[in-house]
């Protein structure tokens, strides 16, 4: 999957490429954050014991340098971070049975870019800080990139979550990612208090259909990139006609050079 000069793969059967994205992750979370003691992982290689039950994404760039990287955390025995890290979440405000829950984990966006210190390690902060009332700073955004990385991983990360029948998500966050995330129309509710974990967090859950139905609502033409390449079985029931309208925006975004 191509997004504006991208790529985006899911990397569990590419063993170099999952080591990459086990690289990165160690760069951004331990040797430029400081998540975590950079001394335990003398391989420079960053994983632990859920990725044997995840599902790992990558962005790549044009040269196939591996920019960025996100996990689908699957119900295990091991059950999920935020269930051990955040304990006093509301388990009220969690309907699904495990088997359709999946945690989103280890988003990171390389330093190359991620050129601002207010980007944070997700390489969006600052882009949706702008004024949108600025018009040299917008001409700025159009030629960032950041902003793409992340919601080419998202899109893959929900593509996945619905050939697997996953319906919610977890996600254990700051809030200034979750700020960030709502730009795109990913709306997380929380669930709990402020927990230090990898620095302060907030646990928060969101459920696929609801954010299908805001995403479609408020940013049509993000709708529709988002369904690209989704198996027209698994597409959100929202009228006999959205088939259509989905392969006739994903005619004219392919000829306009987004996708």
């Amino acid at each position: 999957m191509d997004i504006s000069g991208f790529k985006f793969i899911c990397v569990d059967n590419q063993k170099d490429l999952l080591q990459e994205t086990y690289r990165l992750r160690y760069k951004v979370y331990c040797h430029e954050a400081e998540f975590l003691d950079e001394s335990e992982y003398p391989d420079e290689i960053e994983r632990d014991i859920y990725d044997d039950h995840s599902v790992h994404f990558a962005a790549l760039d044009h040269e196939n340098n591996t920019v960025g990287t996100l996990r689908l955390i699957l119900h295990s025995h091991l059950g999920f971070p935020l269930e051990k890290h955040c304990p006093n979440y509301d388990k009220s405000q969690v309907t699904a049975p495990p088997s359709q829950i999946g945690e989103i984990s280890r988003l990171a966006v390389s330093k190359d870019w991620r050129r601002r210190k207010s980007d944070g390690v997700y390489g969006i902060t600052s882009y949706h800080q702008t004024s949108s009332d600025d018009k040299v700073s917008q001409q700025i955004i159009r030629k960032r990139k950041r902003p793409v990385i992340v919601f080419g991983l998202y899109k893959l990360l929900y593509l996945e979550s619905k050939r697997r029948g996953i319906t919610h998500w977890y996600a254990a966050m700051e809030q200034k990612l979750n700020v960030a995330l709502k730009r795109f129309s990913f709306n997380f509710k929380q669930i709990g208090p402020v927990h230090d974990y990898y620095g302060p967090v907030i646990p928060f859950l969101a459920t696929i259909e609801e954010i299908e139905k805001h995403i479609y609502t408020e940013k049509s033409e993000v709708f529709h990139l988002m369904l690209h390449g989704l198996e027209s079985h698994l597409m959100p029931k929202f009228g006999l006609a959205l088939p259509l309208r989905n392969y006739i925006f994903v005619k004219i975004a392919k000829l306009m050079g987004k996708i």
